[in-house]
């Protein structure tokens, strides 16, 4: 006996209070259950997009499209590459520049006119207009320097080719 209670009231009332103490809890767990419930409800109406598929799966659709474009990418710099390294060899720098070779004989019909690759290897075409006849003469450019000599006309039109950057510029002389 303790202090005159029975052993068994005592235990009695600590299973009471045990037995309370658990329909608390499972009170409170079916709370929280609840609870998490409606927060997994939220979540996954928020992780949908407008088709309903979850954001996950479009970020992974998302993930693989950016790989698939950056492979892309890396096809394009190579074509880019390979476009540069053919331009090279195309004819794509031009100088040109209209005078007139004899004083006597107007309209400006003579003319220089230079053709260049990508490495400044080309041509220059002249052509110089007579009164009975007309002359063409072309000469070879290598590094953007002539073998020959050039006349002054030769040499400007030569100058315009190795500066040119993509418009046709005529240069006339009197």
């Amino acid at each position: 006996m303790f202090y005159g209670l029975d052993w068994q009231i005592i235990y009695l009332a600590a299973a009471g209070a045990v037995g309370v103490l658990l329909l608390l809890l499972i009170i409170y767990i079916g709370v929280l259950t609840h609870r998490m419930g409606k927060l997994k409800e939220k979540y996954e109406f928020f992780m949908q997009d407008e088709t309903g598929k979850s954001v996950e799966a479009k970020l992974h659709e998302d993930v693989a499209r950016l790989h698939d474009l950056q492979d892309s990418l890396e096809l394009i710099h190579k074509t880019q590459k390979d476009i540069m390294a053919v331009q090279n060899h195309c004819f794509r720098k031009i100088g040109f520049v209209k005078y007139n070779a004899f004083d006597n004989i107007g309209n400006n019909l003579s003319f220089a006119f230079t053709v260049l690759d990508g490495k400044n290897d080309g041509f220059c075409l002249s052509s110089v207009y007579g009164r009975n006849e007309s002359r063409i003469f072309a000469k070879p450019i290598v590094d953007g320097k002539c073998l020959y000599g050039m006349s002054e006309e030769e040499k400007e039109s030569l100058d315009n080719a190795l500066q040119y950057t993509g418009t046709l510029d005529t240069v006339q002389k009197d």
